[in-house]
Order: C-alpha cells, then structure tokens, then sequence
C-alpha cells in the first residue's frame, strides 16, 4: 500500500510515449492515487535525455515530436520525485519484426452461437526474436436506423474501443522463430463491430527475456489473460529501483520494444452468412404522438410526450397538421442514439478509413 507504481514504454514507433505514476492500493479500492509533480527523464547509452511533461495528474508524456526509440540502442527511465531517485535498468530496443499477416477464421463457439477469430502470424527469419507481444485499436462502421433528415451528416458514424488486453507468446522452444496462428479476440454475434465494416490495428512487439519474463507472471498473478489493468502484486519486482533508498520497494516496468503494426478491413460481405452480428440498434423506434394545438408550446404537457422523454427519448421532429379534423403536432420521439450517430461515437471518419 502506498507505494509507487510505473507503467511506460517506449518502442521505435512515432511518440509521444506515456509514462503514468500512481500509488498502489488495497484491492477493494480499485484505483491508485495519481503521482504529481515528478520529475522525469527517458535516458539513452549515449547520455541523451528527453524529458516528460506531465500533461494530466500522474500522466506524463514526451514532448520532442522527432523523439522516438532507436533499435541497438538502450534505454532508462529516471523519475525522480522530492528527494527520491528511480531508475530503471538499461534496456536495448530490439529491432522489430514485421507481422506476416493479421487473418480471422469463423468459428462455432457452441451450438448456438458463432464468432470470428481474429489471429496474428509472424516470424524472424534471424531466428533472434522469440519473445512476442501484441495488442490492437479496432474501429467499426455503423448506420443509426432513423434518418434525421435535418442532419444527413448524423447517419453514418465509426466507433472504436479501448483495448484493455495484450497478448503474449514465445519461440524459445521451437526451433524456428515462427508463430502461424496466434489467437488475438474473438466477436460474437452478439457485438455490432462485425455488422457494417470494420478495422483493427495490430502492434507487435519484440521483448527482452526479462521484460516477457514480468508480464507472463503479471498475467499469471491476476489470473486475468490478457489484463494489465488489474493491480500490480505487491510480490512481483519490475526493472525499476529507487537509487537513493535501496530499501525503498517500487512496483512497475518501464519497457523498451521494438514494434510493428499492420491494419486490416473486414466487410460484413465476406463474413460467412450464419454469422449473423447484430446491429446494436435493435431496441431503437420512432414514436409519434399527435399533440393539441393548445400545447404546441411546450408539448411535454402532453402526459404522452413526457411520458416517453422520461424513458429517454428525445423530440426528432415537430410538425403542424392543419385540417378539417382540426389542427394538431405532430411530435417525432426517438432515444438519441438512434438518430444521432454522434451518440455512439463520431460522425467524422477516420482518416485512415477505406471503404
């Protein structure tokens, strides 16, 4: 409790690179206290610096946009925080190795339900790697079903998803440094991403023995596959030591990879056709309820309209009936994110979007 926690990386891919500080805690906490007012240093074998700025409370970032990991070249990180001083030890940024491809497979989970499996191949052919890591940033294409005919631009929107899991395997008992089929997620049916179009960026990267060595026991103390969200242990030791207390125990690794990354696009049209996702709209409907004149107004006096707010909906449209059966509004309801792509996302594509 109350000890000092690191997370950071840096790989030879552009920046800026993170380096987050926090207190540990007890679990039932379930968040460390963010550190503040650090000073912090990345260190090369050449006596290079770049220093950190910290950008929110604990979250520090570089700011030299032409910094970046140099592969054969080491690495420390130096926080020092009063009258304390960390470090890392040196770490080497191992050349990355390109994937060979990112790929997907249909699958039957049970008898009732499908998936797509998404799988990673790679291999170097120097045979020097062996210790692999992976984690990915997928966005998705989606259509609200009701059309805002004010805002035509609100129809089509792309969302993407914080990825929370990494993924790890080693060559060191193969002969060949070859991984064909590495399991990366798996989308149900019963998740929209796979609905319209979609995309997922893979990051691969290339680890020292010691590194791979603390993440597959993280994995393996939070008895959580993939998270490394869950707390540290207090009993797993990372590269980093406090330099002017020897006694002063810090949890954490500052981790240098070098690293590849590959996107690909899947389109609903090549998914086989029992794979059925589904749309993530399938509680959205347009309400119409016709109010009296008299309320025009305000016609949330109407019990209806309210009624339906209450729940969520939002007014789409309002239109007045003139007639001989007298006159009246029409009042369009539905729940915004039905008719406003913005709700679940944003309406701008990406700029590394294909259609």
């Amino acid at each position: 409790e109350n000890v000092l926690v690191v997370d950071g990386k840096l790989t030879n891919l552009p920046g800026p690179y993170m380096v987050k500080l926090s207190r540990s805690y007890r679990y039932e906490q379930n968040v460390g206290q963010p550190v503040s007012g650090a000073q912090i240093k990345i260190i090369d074998n050449e006596g290079l610096e770049e220093v950190l700025k910290e950008t929110d409370k604990g979250v520090y970032v570089t700011t030299d946009s032409s910094f970046t990991g140099i592969a054969g070249k080491s690495y420390k990180l130096q926080i020092i925080i009063e009258d304390e001083v960390f470090e890392s030890e040196m770490e080497t940024l191992i050349p990355p190795v390109q994937i060979d491809s990112v790929f997907w497979e249909h699958i039957k989970v049970n008898k009732q339900n499908d998936a797509i499996q998404l799988l990673v191949a790679t291999h170097d052919p120097n045979n020097k790697t062996r210790y692999y890591g992976w984690d990915y940033y997928d966005t998705w294409k989606y259509l609200v079903p009701i059309d805002d005919s004010d805002h035509p631009d609100r129809r089509e929107g792309y969302a993407s998803s914080t990825n929370y899991n990494f993924y790890i395997a080693s060559t060191i008992n193969r002969h060949a440094d070859i991984i064909e089929r590495q399991p990366l997620l798996q989308i149900g049916e019963d998740i929209n991403k796979l609905h319209l179009r979609y995309s997922i960026l893979v990051t691969q990267y290339a680890y020292s023995e010691k590194a791979f060595k603390y993440l597959k026991d993280l994995v393996s103390l939070n008895q959580n596959q993939g998270s490394l969200f869950d707390p540290i242990p207090y009993s797993l030791t990372g590269n980093i030591k406090c330099v002017s207390d020897r006694n002063l125990p810090i949890l954490g690794y500052f981790i240098v990879a070098g690293a590849s990354e590959k996107r690909i696009f899947i389109d609903r049209s090549e998914l086989p056709e029992e794979y059925r996702p589904v749309s993530g709209f399938e509680d959205c409907d347009l309400e119409l309820v016709f109010v009296r004149l008299e309320f025009k107004d305000n016609v949330r006096m109407d019990h209806r309209v309210d009624s339906l707010m209450n729940k969520g909906y939002e007014i789409l449209k309002e239109a007045l009936e003139i007639g001989s059966g007298g006159n009246r509004v029409h009042v369009y309801l539905a729940k915004k994110r039905c008719f406003d792509s913005r709700a679940s996302g944003t309406n701008i594509k990406p700029d590394f979007w294909i259609d």
